[in-house]
Parts: C-alpha cells; sequence; structure tokens
C-alpha cells in the first residue's frame, strides 16, 4: 500500500488558498500562479511546476521563493534550529530557516518584491538523491528513494539503513518501539479497486499509531470508513460521514 508524505496537505491546483484557525477562516491568499501543491509546518508553503513560495501563516505576507520543483517539503525543529527539507525530481536539500531574520523584516514592514526575504533560507547540504517519501526523527532525516534503499542523512552524512527488496513508502517512525515502519502499494491498489475486505484485513498489519495515515487515502475516495474495521470513531471519520 502506498502513502504521500505525512506532511503534504493537497495534491491539485488551486486559485485561492485559505487558512483556517479552528476551522473558522482567518486569511485568504490568492497566488499570481497555479499552485499544484500546499505544504504546511512551521510556515505555509505553496508550489507551482517550477518554484515554491513561503508564507507566514499570521499575515500570508511572502518570505520566500525558491526556484525549484518541489515534490516534498517538510520542516522541524532540530538542535540546530528550524530545518527545511525540500525535494525536487533529481536532488533534495536541507535548508535552516531563519525565523529571527524573517521576523524582523515582516515587523518592520519592509515591502518585499517577488523573491521574498533574500535571507530568510540558508542552504545547510544539496544531495543529489530522489526522495520518495521522507519523515523527520529529531536531528535526522529519513527518507527512501528511487533506488530501493532506505537512508538516514544527519548533518549532511548519508548512511544506508536498509536495502529494500520493492519499492516502499514510509508510514512512521514509533519511538516507543524504535522502529520505522514502511509499506508497499498493496492496500492503495485494493481501496483502487474497491476490494475492501482485503483492505480489512491489510489494515490491522498497520500500527494503530498510523492508522489514520491510512484513512487519509480512504477520505481521498471519498468511501465511508465504516467499511474499515478501526477502533473507534476518529476525525477522519467524522469528516468522511459528512462529505457523504
Amino acid at each position: 500500500m502506498t502513502m504521500m508524505p505525512g506532511f503534504e496537505i493537497h495534491q491539485r491546483k488551486f486559485d485561492c488558498s485559505e487558512n483556517y484557525v479552528f476551522f473558522q477562516e482567518k486569511k485568504s491568499i490568492r497566488p499570481t500562479f497555479s499552485a499544484e501543491r500546499i505544504f504546511g509546518g512551521t510556515v505555509l508553503a505553496m508550489c507551482s511546476n517550477d518554484f515554491i513560495c513561503f508564507y507566514n501563516w499570521a499575515e500570508c505576507r511572502l518570505i520566500r521563493r525558491i526556484d525549484v520543483n518541489v515534490k516534498v517539503s517538510a520542516f522541524m525543529r532540530t538542535s540546530i534550529g528550524l530545518i527545511v527539507v525540500i525535494a525536487s525530481d533529481t536532488s533534495f536539500y536541507i535548508l535552516k530557516y531563519n525565523r529571527d531574520v524573517v521576523a524582523s523584516y515582516l515587523d518592520s514592514k519592509t515591502a518585499v518584491d517577488e523573491q521574498g526575504v533574500e535571507d530568510a533560507f540558508e542552504l545547510l547540504h544539496e544531495m543529489n538523491e530522489r526522495v520518495r517519501t521522507g519523515i523527520w526523527v529529531g536531528d535526522c532525516f529519513i527518507y527512501n528513494y528511487s533506488s530501493w534503499r532506505l537512508n538516514y542523512c544527519v548533518s549532511g552524512e548519508v548512511t544506508t539503513m536498509s536495502h529494500l527488496d520493492r519499492p516502499m513508502y514510509l508510514l512512521g517512525y514509533l519511538a516507543s518501539q524504535s522502529k520505522v515502519y514502511l509499506i508497499d502499494k498493496e492496500f492503495k491498489t485494493l481501496v483502487m479497486r474497491g476490494d475492501l475486505d482485503r483492505a480489512n484485513e491489510v489494515l490491522p498489519s498497520i500500527p494503530k499509531e498510523h492508522h489514520n495515515r491510512g484513512q487519509e487515502l480512504l477520505v481521498k475516495q471519498f468511501l465511508k470508513l465504516a467499511t474499515i474495521e478501526v477502533e473507534g470513531e476518529t476525525k477522519l471519520q467524522r469528516e468522511v460521514a459528512e462529505k457523504s
């Protein structure tokens, strides 16, 4: 079965992006470009096919535009500050977010050009590997890529954890077990073809802590989660019920 990275919120074109706080609209952005993806995190990010733009949540003001075709973006608070990974088709970049620089610039009410605040990000590392899925665990970025390897990167040093026997996708990390969980395409294939009985058999093999990640796929397909036997009602179940 397959999962999109946990930090990707939407995967469709947007003409207008709305920022909600406690389900109440807070701000609205009307970008001058077709937004192909939106990422959450420390700041709001929207991508076209050619670049990514970062905005602050409070005022939805432009922080920085970076010219790269982004597939994955993820923030993490580490021992050296706020770090973001930006992954493209061919490489991934690890950048440090200079929060104080951005805050000072925005507080000054100085107008920014289409590129945003020049020193908002500092490039720390560039890796010539294509990330399939990735997660932050403390200062460590764990990812797998097209060569069927599970790697982790710390301070720019890459170490291979495992050679996979087939394409896999990172589901998450359980600190209580010190384990990284990966999944294949089986669950997605079963859901897409409507074989919910078989999907119901596969789901228990996933740790309960990650059941919501499996349910997200069903939300995207607008299926009723009552057909999948997950213990207890979840927020996602209620959301799907409202859509039905």
